[in-house]
């Protein structure tokens, strides 16, 4: 159970900041439940899940908050990351600010701040029309769809109900199980012309035929209420109004990003070693050659540049030379898998090109103060607290102690005759041949008193030198002559049987040999993995419960639920 104190005084303040958590003196926000779990996900959930998600969340920000105080953020291996994603995510960031962020409209952004902190609950007629982005378009051409919309509104107008015209006239295929209905609709999760319409409505006010490329929309806002965005910090606000207004441009941004390199690899001065990067395809195509590249398919990049010896300047920029072992520290920091393949002139300097254009952001993200905007120190945030998650986990992992000999073999005592037993098997003898006379002339035989053993030896195809001998084998191995085998008792013989194809056979049954126990040795390793799996299991599962009585935690219900 939760250590939390339900204060209605801390509730009713919590409540009109926003703040749906409290964990000792770090506060959580309704925008940063959502960020976690969707808000449409937690609306549709039932109670019980609703309980599962607040609870994982809080568990969550306990094994963030415990990773930091027992210092795995100076972990070797976590600072790593930590630095080397922050540099990506400020070369994103710097692209945002420098190419995405100029082409949004001052219109848009006003457009933006003015919504964003409400959400509508809307419903739509569409009319679609023969050119529409539909499953299956109706056949009307776009003035009929108009002239039709415009009906349905004159009609709605006289008093009709929307539901009994959207379920009449709609072209939405969701129509018959929603009546029209979209449910809660934000800013910017429609497309423009719709959400520039619904967002200027007031509730109950059908709107004019809206066109988008799905038909004309008769839009109705049945309810406005606050979005999660309500209670952001000015900084945090501004961002994602930032944030989301770039869906206005999102066409236009490959260009934009396109024409902006091209101006840094002008300004800056950028230029390639032409025949630098010739002798690294001739180095690549001798490595693939030569078999020495890894097994990652010849894609660690950064191995095969930093094998380089005296290829001098690669490349220049901003005045200054550098060679392959600069590259290649770069390329180091990104899996051998995903680096780029150095198997083409046009990839090399792609890839190349790709890394002095990473380096500009960041340096000129640095300039421009990019580290210090929320819309990164949020991501770093995210990222950030991720990787403390993972580590915790691994440390509650690793303190796992391997299974001593007295674990595995009273594991196995207990559970031997339900999980480790072996199949029934048979013992037999066989006289194989190819010959169905034979087999029946052999089979006379043997019921004549010959001996079975003899006989197998002069005529079986099967362990002749054995004397037929065939076995131990389970059902699973031979389940024709398994089957045929259980209804014989020990010495019996059998009748010609089909074995296979063109194969015939007179067995003679041996030995039942019962099911038993497997050997510990059989199957210690199997236990030890298994002890080692239930042992981190409760290790992860009692190392998190134990944080919920180490914290003070504080918990609002009236702003989440």
């Amino acid at each position: 159970m939760f250590k939390i104190l339900l204060l209605s005084f801390i509730s009713f303040l919590c409540g009109a900041e926003g703040t749906i958590l409290t964990i000792n003196d770090n506060e959580y926000s309704l925008f940063s439940f959502y960020s976690r779990y969707p808000k449409k996900q937690w609306e549709r959930a039932d109670s019980l899940q609703k309980d599962k998600m607040f609870t994982d969340f809080v568990k969550r920000e306990l094994c963030i908050l415990e990773a930091k105080k027992v210092g795995l953020l100076n972990d070797p291996n976590v600072a790593v990351k930590i630095r080397d994603r922050s540099l990506q995510l400020l070369v994103n960031e710097s692209y945002e600010h420098f190419v995405a962020t100029p082409l949004i409209s001052p219109v848009e952004l006003e457009a933006a701040r003015k919504n964003v902190k409400k959400e509508l609950f809307v419903s739509h007629i569409l009319i679609g029309h023969s050119g529409a982005y539909l499953g299956n378009p109706p056949q009307r051409t776009l003035d009929s769809a108009l002239l039709l919309s415009q009906k349905i509104k004159s009609d709605f107008e006289s008093g009709e109900g929307f539901s009994v015209l959207a379920e009449k006239y709609s072209d939405d295929p969701g129509v018959i199980s929603d009546g029209g209905s979209i449910g809660w609709v934000q800013w910017g999760a429609t497309a423009r012309e719709f959400q520039g319409a619904a967002f200027n409505l007031n509730i109950g006010v059908l709107s004019s035929p809206v066109l988008t490329d799905f038909g004309y929309h008769l839009i109705l806002v049945s309810d406005i209420r606050p979005s999660e965005f309500q209670h952001m910090s000015d900084d945090a606000y501004e961002s994602y109004v930032i944030n989301i207004s770039k869906n206005s441009v999102r066409d236009q941004l490959r260009a934009a990003a396109m024409s902006y390199d091209t101006k840094k690899i002008d300004e800056y001065g950028v230029f390639f070693n032409d025949d630098g990067v010739d002798l690294i395809l001739k180095a690549y195509n001798r490595s693939q050659k030569e078999n020495r590249l890894l097994e990652s398919g010849g894609k660690d990049s950064a191995a095969l540049l930093k094998s380089l010896g005296g290829l001098g300047v690669l490349c220049v920029y901003g005045g200054k030379g550098y060679g392959p072992k600069w590259f290649a520290r770069k390329l180091e920091k990104i899996p051998p898998s995903r680096q780029p393949r150095l198997d083409s002139v046009d990839k090399i300097s792609s890839a190349l090109k790709t890394i002095v254009l990473q380096n500009i952001a960041v340096n000129e993200g640095f300039a421009a103060g990019v580290k210090d905007f929320f819309s990164y120190q949020y991501k770093r945030g995210e990222m950030v607290s991720g990787l403390l998650y993972d580590a915790y986990l691994r440390l509650l992992v690793n303190s796992t102690p391997k299974p001593d000999t007295v674990n595995v073999s009273a594991y196995y005592e207990k559970n031997k005759f339900d999980k480790y037993m072996d199949e029934e098997k048979m013992l037999i003898r066989e006289i194989k041949v190819s010959n169905k006379s034979v087999a029946d002339s052999l089979l006379v035989l043997l019921n004549a008193g010959e001996d079975f053993s003899v006989l197998a030896q002069l005529n079986s195809s099967n362990n002749p030198g054995g004397g037929g001998v065939y076995g131990p084998f389970t059902r699973d191995a031979d389940q024709p002559l398994f089957d045929a085998a259980s209804l014989l008792v020990d010495d019996e013989i059998s009748p010609v049987l089909l074995s296979s194809i063109n194969n015939f056979s007179i067995i003679q049954l041996i030995e039942r040999v019962a099911a038993a126990p497997m050997g510990l040795e059989r199957v210690y390793v199997r236990i030890e993995s298994l002890l080692i799996k239930d042992g981190q299991n409760r290790a992860k599962i009692d190392g998190v419960e134990g944080l919920l009585n180490k914290y003070q935690i504080v918990k609002n219900d009236g702003v989440l639920y």
